[in-house]
C-alpha cells in the first residue's frame, strides 16, 4: 500500500499544479479589465514557467525510482556503466603521469615503522568482505613487505577491506592508487560475466571539503559522485550513489588527510570506521596519519608505507629512460648514483617525485651536466631538500621552453609563472590541493560584478527602446530618444542592480550545472520522451491560452501555444537523453556543460516570452510588434542566462584577477595549457599541482613577484590559515 501511495503522489501533485496554473491564468485572460492587466501578463507566463518546472520535478519523482534503479540487473548495468568513465578518467591520468609508459618506478613498501593502524591479525582475520573472486585471503605474511604491483591483493583480498597507504611528501602514494585503481578495473573486466557485480568499481577523491562531523561520508561521496561521473549527477545519481555505496558496488580510495584540518581528522577516522560500509583505502602522509591514529584508529585497517627508492634502483630507472647507450652527462649521474649512493644527490633522487622531475626537465642530450654541476658546487654545501627545490624551479623552464618543431607557446615563462604562483599562494591560503574554476568568484569583491551585470542589462534595455523608436518613429525625435535612452537605462540598471544582488545572495558555490547534449539522429528514452511531452503541453497549453484570452483570437492561441510548447518539448526531450554516461567530466568539459545549459535555458526562456510578447501586442503595428516580442525575449535570455550559469561570475572573476595581479584575462584557457604541459593535472572536474610540493614552492614565491599586487593579495585574503608546507 505504501509503495503504491509513492507511485500516485507525483500524479496527484501533477494535477494539483496544472489545475491551479490553469486557473490562475483564466481568471486572467477572461477579466472584463483585460487592457488593464498589460503589466500582469509578465506575472502569468512567470507562472507559466514555474508551474512547468514543478510538474517535470513531479514527473521525474514518478518516473525515475533511484531506489529501483540501484538494485538488481539495474544496478549491474549502472556499476558498468561507471566501470568504463573511471577507466578512461584514470587512463588518461595515468598517462599524463608517465606511469605508463615508461614502466613505473619499482616503489617498494613494508609495515610502518610507526604506528599507524591495529594489529595486522585484525585485519586479516575479519570477514567483512569475501576475497574478490579468483583473489584468496590475505595473510599476515603477505603485509610485511612487497612492490607496488601486489598492493592489489592486499586491496581484494583484506577481510576487513580497509587498507592505509602511508609514506613521505613525494613518494608516490598518488601514483600507486592510480596503477591499484587501473589493476582493479582489469581484473573486474577478467572475471567471469556471473561473478563481475560482486567486483566493486573504484573511485578516488581528496578528502578536501569534508566535514566529517557535520556530514556524513555517504552523503558527500554522493556529491563528489555526481560532480565527476554524469551517470550519477543530480538528485536521482545521488540517491543511486548511495544505494551503490551501501550495497558494495563501489570502493573508495581517499586521498590527501593532511588536506582537513588537524582537529578533524581522527574525526574522519571514526566516521569512517563506523559508516563505511564499502571497501576503503586511505592515502596518507606518514607524520599526519600517525598524529591522526594516536587519537582514533581506522578500525580493522592494514597499513603500509613506501619506501625511499634506493640508488640502484634509480640507476636502472634512468638508463631505462635514456638513449642507450646514455649521453656522456646521464652516463656520469648514472654512474654516480651506482657508486656513492649515500651522497645529498642520491638521496635527493630517492622518490619518484624527483626522479621524474630529472626525467622531464632534462629534455636535451646532455643537459643533465647542469645538476652535477649544482650538486658539485663549491660555494656551499648542497643539502638533499636544496636539490629537490632546484628541481622544481625547474619544472616551468622545462614546461615553457619552445621545443624544436613546435609552435612557440602560447604564454611566456613570466605571465606564466606569475599566474601560477598567484593562484598556488590562493589555494594554500584557502587550504586546498584542489583548483575548481566555479569557487574562484569567492577571491575576489562581487561588487564589480553586480555593477557590470546591472550595467549590461541597461544597456540592453536602451538598445531596445532606441529600436522601438527607429521601428515606430514619433513626432518629436529627439524628445523620445532622450526619453528611452533614459527609461531604459533607469530601469535597466534599477532591474540589473536588483537582480545582481539577488544572485549574489542566493548563488550557491556548488558544481556547475550540466545541459546533457543530444543525439539528435538517435530516437529519445522514453523517460526523456515523458518529461518533454509534458512540459511542452503545460507550457504550450498556457501561452496559448494567455495569448487567445488577450487577443480574442483562438489562431493566435493555437500558434503561439503549438509553437512554444513545440520548443520547450524539443529541448527537454534532447537535452536529457542520448548523454555519453560512460565519461568522467574534466575542468574544461565542466566549463563548457555549464555555458551550454545556460544558454540553452536563456534561449528557451526568451523564446517563450517573446512568444508571449508577440501575441499580447495585437494593437501595435507588426514592425513594432514583432522588434518588442524579440526585445522582450532577448531580455529575458539574457537574464535567465546570467542567472543560471556560474561560467558569468568566473569570466568576470577572471577579468578583475587580470586586473589585480596581472594574470591571463582567460584564465581557463591559461589553465588547460598549463595541463597540456604537465604543470597541472586534472582529477575529475578540479585541477591541481603535479605535485603538491611544487604548489608549496610556487607559493613560497609569491613574494617576490610585486609589491603592489602583495598589497593587493593582502587585502583580498579569505582569512584562512595557509597549508603546512610539503
Amino acid at each position: 500500500m505504501r509503495r503504491g501511495f509513492r507511485g500516485l503522489w507525483p500524479v496527484a501533485v501533477i494535477a494539483v499544479i496544472a489545475a491551479g496554473a490553469g486557473w490562475l491564468l483564466y481568471a486572467v485572460g477572461t477579466s472584463p479589465h483585460r487592457s488593464e492587466l498589460v503589466p500582469y501578463w509578465g506575472l502569468a507566463a512567470t507562472v507559466v514557467t514555474i508551474a512547468a518546472g514543478w510538474i517535470s520535478w513531479a514527473w521525474r519523482a514518478r518516473a525515475g525510482t533511484p531506489g529501483d534503479a540501484a538494485k538488481g540487473p539495474a544496478a549491474d548495468h549502472i556499476a558498468d556503466v561507471l566501470a568504463r568513465a573511471v577507466t578512461g578518467q584514470w587512463t588518461r591520468a595515468a598517462a599524463d603521469r608517465g606511469l605508463l609508459a615508461p614502466e613505473p618506478i619499482p616503489v617498494r613498501w613494508r609495515r610502518p615503522a610507526v604506528p599507524l593502524a591495529g594489529p595486522v591479525a585484525a585485519a586479516t582475520s575479519a570477514r567483512r568482505f569475501e576475497p574478490l573472486p579468483e583473489m584468496t585471503l590475505t595473510t599476515p605474511r603477505q603485509l610485511a613487505g612487497g612492490d607496488i604491483g601486489d598492493l592489489h591483493q592486499l586491496y581484494g583480498g583484506l577481510g576487513s577491506g580497509r587498507l592505509v597507504i602511508a609514506g613521505a611528501p613525494g613518494s608516490g602514494k598518488s601514483g600507486a592508487a592510480v596503477l591499484l585503481i587501473l589493476a582493479a578495473l582489469r581484473h573486474r573486466d577478467h572475471v567471469a560475466g556471473a561473478e563481475r557485480p560482486s567486483v566493486p568499481v573504484p573511485v578516488m577523491f581528496t578528502l578536501h571539503g569534508w566535514d566529517p562531523v557535520a556530514q556524513p561520508v555517504q552523503d558527500w561521496l554522493a556529491a563528489r559522485l555526481g560532480q565527476t561521473y554524469p551517470l550519477l549527477a543530480g538528485r536521482a545519481g545521488a540517491v543511486t550513489s548511495a544505494r551503490l555505496l551501501a550495497a558494495g558496488k563501489i570502493a573508495v580510495i581517499l586521498d590527501g588527510l593532511d588536506e582537513i584540518p588537524g582537529e578533524l581528522q581522527p574525526a574522519a577516522l571514526r566516521a569512517l570506521s563506523h559508516q563505511a560500509a564499502f571497501r576503503l583505502v586511505i592515502l596518507a602522509r606518514t607524520d599526519e596519519m600517525a598524529a591522526a591514529a594516536a587519537q582514533s584508529q581506522l578500525e580493522g585497517a592494514a597499513a603500509v608505507e613506501l619506501q625511499d627508492v634506493d640508488a640502484a634502483t634509480a640507476a636502472d630507472y634512468l638508463t631505462r629512460v635514456q638513449l642507450d647507450p646514455p649521453p656522456a652527462g646521464w652516463s656520469d649521474l648514472i654512474r654516480h648514483l651506482r657508486h656513492a649512493p649515500d651522497t645529498p644527490l642520491a638521496g635527493a633522487l630517492g622518490s619518484p617525485l624527483t626522479l621524474t622531475l630529472v626525467r622531464d626537465t632534462y629534455r636535451d642530450r646532455d643537459d643533465v651536466r647542469e645538476l652535477l654541476d649544482f650538486c658539485d658546487s663549491p660555494a656551499s654545501a648542497v643539502s638533499r631538500d636544496d636539490i629537490i627545490d632546484h628541481l622544481l624551479d625547474r619544472v616551468l623552464p622545462a614546461a615553457y621552453a619552445q621545443q624544436p618543431g613546435q609552435p612557440p607557446p602560447r604564454y611566456d615563462l613570466p605571465a606564466a609563472r606569475n599566474a601560477l604562483t598567484r593562484l598556488a599562494a590562493q589555494m594554500n591560503r584557502e587550504g586546498t590541493r584542489d583548483l575548481r574554476w566555479w569557487t574562484i568568484p569567492r577571491w575576489v569583491t562581487r561588487v564589480p560584478r553586480i555593477l557590470l551585470q546591472a550595467l549590461a542589462v541597461a544597456a540592453l534595455a536602451a538598445l531596445l527602446e532606441l529600436v522601438g523608436v527607429a521601428l515606430y518613429p514619433p513626432e518629436d525625435w529627439a524628445a523620445e530618444i532622450v526619453f528611452g535612452l533614459d527609461s531604459g537605462l533607469g530601469t535597466g540598471l534599477l532591474f540589473g542592480l536588483v537582480l545582481g544582488l539577488g544572485i549574489a545572495v542566493v548563488r550557491r558555490h556548488d558544481a556547475p550545472r550540466r545541459m546533457r547534449p543530444g543525439r539528435w539522429h538517435k530516437p529519445p528514452r522514453r523517460d526523456a520522451l515523458g518529461r518533454g511531452l509534458v512540459s511542452g503541453l503545460v507550457v504550450g497549453i498556457g501561452i496559448g491560452f494567455l495569448a487567445s484570452g488577450y487577443s480574442g483570437h483562438w489562431p493566435a492561441g493555437l500558434a503561439a501555444g503549438s509553437a512554444s510548447g513545440l520548443a520547450t518539448a524539443l529541448v527537454v526531450t534532447f537535452s536529457g537523453s542520448g548523454v555519453d554516461e560512460a565519461s568522467s567530466v574534466m575542468p574544461l568539459t565542466s566549463w563548457r556543460n555549464d555555458l551550454a545549459f545556460g544558454l540553452t535555458i536563456g534561449l528557451l526562456a526568451g523564446f517563450s516570452i517573446g512568444l508571449v510578447s508577440l501575441w499580447i501586442q495585437a494593437v501595435v503595428p507588426w514592425i513594432y510588434h514583432v522588434a518588442s516580442a524579440l526585445g522582450d525575449g532577448l531580455a529575458a535570455a539574457l537574464v535567465v542566462t546570467l542567472c543560471s550559469t556560474k561560467t558569468w561570475p568566473a569570466a568576470v572573476t577572471f577579468m578583475q584577477l587580470a586586473a589585480r595581479w596581472h594574470t591571463p584575462p582567460r584564465l581557463m584557457r591559461f589553465l588547460e595549457d598549463a595541463r597540456h604541459r604537465n604543470v597541472l593535472r586534472s582529477i575529475g572536474p578540479a585541477y591541481q599541482f603535479r605535485h603538491a610540493r611544487l604548489q608549496d614552492r610556487l607559493a613560497g614565491a609569491v613574494r617576490n613577484v610585486s609589491p603592489a599586487a602583495n598589497e593587493d593579495d593582502r587585502a583580498g585574503q579569505t582569512g584562512k590559515s595557509p597549508m603546512t608546507s610539503s
